[in-house]
């Protein structure tokens, strides 16, 4: 059996690129690949996600990354344009569909830090993402869907399958020349760690659901002087009860800035924050935040554009004891045309544990995002995440665990080829590594390489 699936994955790309360009109605030249089309992702083994924003002012176009910080506006994302960019057998269309069918093998399903061969498992993954775009001068509106699915051959666990689905929505609506508003949801139920959001345990503790949804009012009082007021809501729950024990929660965030344009490529920027966090069941983890927070929006040329908050949080906590210290986020993003697109997430502070017995922990997180297309037919994508975090006990309702760090690595790169406008073939790689220090079972490290077909209507 084994061997016939082989068999099967083996011939079915070869079928499909005998398939005649002239038949599908298409050129020669090929466009680049959509922006829809991500091949690496978060999972080490489904091979594709569609990740939510995280840049604050972000220029109209750009991939941004989703390197979420616990306290920082999620959600929110770049203006669309009138026409969507992508490829397909039609005219161009406001909705793009694209289906990715991939075979693979994964070394530690598990997460297990003794990886034997009763760890990994051969896979079969799919996913089936929509996307949508509307513009027109006063009202805007995004869509991107993905529904994917990941199943292991091996029973290396009790469950044998992954689940990945994944709904961004963002709508603005322009209601006078001095006000508009933006409304943006991030839904998402997933099994595997997800290492691009910023939350949740950082090994695979079975499904969960998690969502960051952000409403935002953006007021021009002068031509220079305008505020920026939001309300975001972010929600964790696990169906694991051992690990929603520490985990479920409920996140409300209040922020409003006062934003001055310096120059006509340069606005400043003052901010208030206030977070206050409710755990369903760890009521010793609840807590209230202010962020007072300095920084700038600049937009170095029309490629290129650059955002900075920095300043100090004050957090209590509801059963006793506190805790202050420095935050900052910053985000960068770089797109040259339809070859190059890059977006650069950081973030440091206070954030919410993710390991039992801890009341908080201070983390720094950095994730990088690139797309690349180096010919009309050949192009990759690559993804980085790092997070450091210092876990320490304090205060009369401090955690029970010693002090300890912990480092978490994930990165994916992978390659595609285009043989007509509708289907491409593709390979990839993922690797993730988790170490920390006097906590066991939290240490493993986690390889996987597929390969399949990705198809553009």
């Amino acid at each position: 059996m084994k061997a016939l699936r082989v068999l099967i994955i083996a011939i079915f790309p070869l079928a499909i690129g005998m398939w005649p360009e002239n038949a599908l109605g298409t050129s020669d030249t090929l466009e680049a690949p959509s922006s829809s089309d991500t091949s690496t992702t978060t999972s080490s083994s489904a091979p594709a996600t569609i990740s939510p924003s995280t840049t604050t002012n972000a220029a109209a176009g750009t991939t941004d990354l989703s390197a979420t910080s616990p306290s920082a506006a999620a959600g929110a994302v770049a203006a669309p344009v009138g026409q969507p960019s992508g490829v397909g057998v039609f005219s161009r269309t406001p909705v793009i569909i694209d289906i990715s069918l991939n075979a693979g093998y994964d070394d530690n399903v598990t997460n297990s830090s003794n990886i034997s061969s009763n760890s990994g498992s051969e896979y079969t993954s799919g996913n089936l993402s929509l996307s949508y775009t509307f513009g027109e001068p006063r009202l805007q509106l995004r869509l991107n869907t993905a529904l994917g699915g990941t199943y292991y051959y091996s029973t290396v666990t009790s469950q044998n399958y992954d689940v990945n689905l994944t709904t961004t929505f963002s709508i603005t609506y322009k209601a006078t020349p001095r006000l508009s508003f933006t409304t943006s949801i991030l839904a998402a139920y997933k099994t595997e760690p997800s290492f691009n959001f910023g939350v949740g345990v950082v090994n695979r503790s079975g499904n969960y659901f998690y969502t960051s949804d952000q409403l935002t009012a953006d007021f021009a009082w002068m031509p220079r002087l305008s505020t920026l007021t939001r309300y975001n809501v972010a929600v964790v729950k696990y169906e694991n009860t051992a690990v929603g024990a520490f985990q479920d929660r409920i996140d409300n965030t209040f922020g409003n800035e006062l934003r001055f344009l310096a120059t006509p490529i340069t606005t400043l920027v003052g901010e208030y924050r206030y977070e206050v966090i409710s755990y369903d069941q760890m009521s010793t983890l609840d807590s209230t935040t202010n962020f007072l927070l300095g920084g700038f929006d600049h937009t170095f040329s029309p490629h290129l554009s650059v955002t900075f908050r920095g300043g100090d949080q004050f957090r209590s906590f509801t059963q006793g004891g506190s805790q202050s210290g420095p935050y900052f986020e910053g985000n960068l993003n770089y797109r040259l045309g339809k070859r190059t697109t890059v977006s650069w997430a950081n973030w440091y502070g206070i954030g919410e544990p993710n390991v039992a017995s801890t009341q908080s922990r201070i983390s720094f997180h950095t994730g990088l995002e690139g797309q690349f297309n180096f010919t009309p037919r050949i192009g990759s994508t690559l993804s980085v995440y790092y997070e450091h975090s210092d876990y320490s006990s304090f205060g009369p309702g401090g955690g029970l665990t010693p002090s300890f760090t912990q480092d978490s690595f994930d990165a994916g790169i992978s390659l595609r080829y285009a043989i007509n406008r509708v289907v491409r073939v593709q390979a990839g790689y993922h690797r993730t590594e988790v170490t920390s220090s006097g906590v066991g079972g939290q240490n493993y490290s986690r390889s996987s390489l597929f390969g399949g077909l990705n198809l553009t209507f």
